[in-house]
C-alpha cells in the first residue's frame, strides 16, 4: 500500500492538454479572439450587433428601441452598401465629427 501511495500517477501530456483547453475556451468567448467593437474598418451585422450590445449593457440609454441598430442599417446597410465608403467619414453610422459636438 505504501508503494502505491508514493507512485506517481502522472498522465503524460495532461497538463499541456488542460492549458490548451483553457486557452481555446478563453478565445471562444471573444468572438474568435477579435473584439469587433474596436476593429478598424470592420463592417457587417456582427460588428453593429456587437457595438449595440456594448452600448446597451453600459446603460447609457434607458430604452432606445434599437435605434442605433436601425440607423446603421438605414444609412449603410451595416457598412455593406454598394455606395458605402469609409473615406467620407462617419463610419457605419455615417455620423460626422460635427455630429458629436452638438
Amino acid at each position: 500500500m505504501v508503494a502505491l501511495s508514493r507512485r506517481q500517477t502522472h498522465l503524460p501530456g495532461l497538463r499541456s492538454n488542460m492549458i490548451v483547453l483553457l486557452v481555446v475556451a478563453l478565445f471562444c468567448g471573444v468572438h474568435g479572439g477579435v473584439d469587433l467593437t474596436v476593429t478598424e474598418r470592420a463592417t457587417g451585422s456582427a460588428v453593429v450587433n456587437a457595438v449595440v450590445d456594448v452600448i446597451t449593457q453600459s446603460g447609457v440609454f434607458d430604452n432606445d428601441r434599437l435605434m442605433l441598430r436601425r440607423i446603421a442599417y438605414a444609412e449603410t446597410k451595416d457598412g455593406t452598401a454598394d455606395n458605402f465608403n469609409f473615406r467620407r467619414g462617419g463610419g457605419i453610422w455615417q455620423v460626422c465629427e460635427e455630429g458629436y459636438s452638438f
